[in-house]
């Protein structure tokens, strides 16, 4: 239930020049496609999906789907539809930026119509190319900075930072894929499930010096508004992570969930 999390104040946040934003990246454990009779699979991050929902402000809100890491699955696109729909979201628009190449002009104006925006998971570094191509970035960002919720899950989470751990080429070779840089941090998803993904994710941090990791796991999403974030544990196991390389070793600290918000700032620096 949602309820749990309580709501965040608005402040400035200097990251960018912005009076409002707010980002819901969770580590993975996405929808997934519909079952064979057409039902759901269950969704263990539901209370985190409830959470998006309800930062929206809106009882009925509009959501954007981008499917592009799943290359515009159309299994996957209907399971979200029916996911959110069950949420109370009656209009859910889906961008399908490979099937339809829709134009500049009105990627914009159905984007900016939204009241939040919805990345799925799959294959981060496809997206990432396809939206620089279409122009996507701009107006991910006019979205944010207009205060449409933005979220999505493993490729979905790792978008709104400035890189993210990918494994979008071998699954035992992680790479550092370059995102948007919203959020100046190394996101990594899957960290509880995924063995490579942890081996790689220091490696990464070791050639990114200047930055911290958030790193997710798949039950476990990062909320921030504005110049505050907390972690959201959907299960009762789910943790999430702070990484970074300090002297000559690599440090993994872990941040507990809280009902209330913390300092991004704090969260995103290296110690002293």
């Amino acid at each position: 239930d949602s309820e749990e999390f309580a709501t965040c104040p608005t402040n400035e946040w200097d990251q960018v020049n912005r009076s409002m934003g707010t980002i819901v990246a969770i580590g993975g454990n996405g929808i997934g496609e519909l079952q064979s009779d057409g039902s759901l699979k269950p969704v263990l991050t539901d209370a985190v999906h409830r959470e998006i929902i309800a930062q929206t402000h809106k009882k009925h809100p509009k959501v954007l789907y981008i499917p592009t890491a799943k290359d515009d699955s159309e299994g996957y696109i209907a399971a979200f539809q029916q996911y959110y729909e069950n949420l109370g979201c009656d209009q859910i628009d889906v961008l399908r930026l490979i099937k339809e190449r829709p134009p500049k002009e009105d990627i914009e104006s159905r984007m900016l119509a939204a009241d939040a925006v919805y990345v799925n998971g799959g294959d981060t570094f496809r997206m990432m190319e396809i939206w620089k191509r279409d122009g996507i970035d701009p107006i991910l960002k006019e979205a944010f900075l207009k205060g449409i919720v933005m979220a999505g899950h493993s490729a979905g989470a790792i978008c709104w930072f400035a890189d993210g751990d990918s494994d979008s080429f071998e699954k035992r070779h992680d790479f550092r894929v370059t995102a948007l840089g919203t959020i100046n941090a190394v996101l990594c998803p899957h960290y509880d499930t995924d063995p490579f993904r942890r081996t790689g994710l220091k490696a990464i941090m070791k050639r990114t010096p200047k930055l911290v990791a958030i790193a997710l796991d798949e039950c476990a999403a990062i909320e921030i508004i504005d110049d505050a974030y907390r972690i959201l544990a959907a299960t009762p196991t789910s943790k999430a992570r702070r990484t970074y390389w300090e002297n000559g070793q690599y440090i993994v600290e872990e941040i507990e969930p809280t009902r209330g918000f913390q300092d991004l700032k704090t969260l995103l620096a290296k110690p002293a």
